[in-house]
Order: structure tokens, then sequence, then C-alpha cells
């Protein structure tokens, strides 16, 4: 990748608080997700849009190379429904 990387920055109520870092390349801004860009770093590689980067731990703020991989968007919302429905089944 190359550009300018400007962060990480605390997410926003609507990204759940996620980090996010900030791309400018060529004159053009973008963002994306601090746990895709280091895992993207660590491994290398490029993921499609459609390949999510999940935390292992579930833990959004630990984004160490063991606690991430890449997960299929499919999955990925799969796993969190689940979470969220027995989270919901425990108060």
């Amino acid at each position: 990748m190359a550009g300018k990387v400007y962060g990480p920055y605390k997410g926003s109520k609507q990204n759940g608080g996620r980090k996010i870092y900030v791309i400018k390349k060529k004159g053009k801004t973008t963002s994306t997700n601090k746990a895709r860009l280091d895992y993207e770093r660590k491994t290398g590689r490029s993921l499609p849009r459609d390949v999510h980067v999940d935390h292992t731990d579930n833990n959004k703020d630990n984004d160490s190379k063991k606690n991430l991989r890449a997960m299929s968007k499919r999955k990925n919302i799969g796993k969190g429904n689940k979470a969220r429905t027995r989270k919901k089944k425990r108060k």
C-alpha cells in the first residue's frame, strides 16, 4: 500500500468504537479498520472487500497477530449474531 497513513484514531459509535486509520493516496482520502490494516501488513497480502478480519477472542482492542484471522463476511456476521443471541439469553 502506497500513501500516507494517519492514526490510529478512535472509532465512532457507528463502527462499534473500533480504531481506524486514515489513508491519503494520490489526492484521495479513505479510511480502514485498524485490525484490517494490521492484518494486511503482518501477512503481506491485501484482502478483498468481502473478507473481514476477525478477533478470535472477541476483544476488538487486541490486535496481536495471533488474535487476528481472515474470515468471510458471511461467517463473521454470523459469529456476531450468535454472540449477541447468547448475550440476550443471559440477561
